[in-house]
């Protein structure tokens, strides 16, 4: 199994041991990070790493969660800095 998540939400699983062999792993981790150019966000790639299933349920189960102070303050920035960007054209005209 892929799955592609964004570097914070990989920093915040809990601990989970690697598997040096893809062939051994169950869960192959494709870590990306974001990254504005020419007011467009592309996706990076900064990493993959290889699991267990066992080992990614650990580390999905043991993550650090945050107050829901904190998590509602992230949302809101992240809304905030997404409304102030202009909007691309998506009429048909093109």
């Amino acid at each position: 199994m892929a799955v592609v998540v964004d570097r914070n939400f990989f920093d915040a699983l809990g601990k989970m041991d690697d598997i040096k062999e893809a062939s051994n792993s169950d869960i192959a981790w494709y870590v990306v990070k974001y990254h504005e150019s020419d007011g467009q966000v592309v996706l990076k790639p900064d990493f993959v790493r290889f699991t267990t299933l066992e080992r990614a349920v650990e580390g999905l189960t043991g993550g650090s969660p945050v107050s829901q102070e904190v998590f509602e303050a992230r949302i809101k920035e992240k809304l905030v800095g997404a409304l102030s960007r202009p909007k691309a054209n998506l009429s048909s005209d093109q």
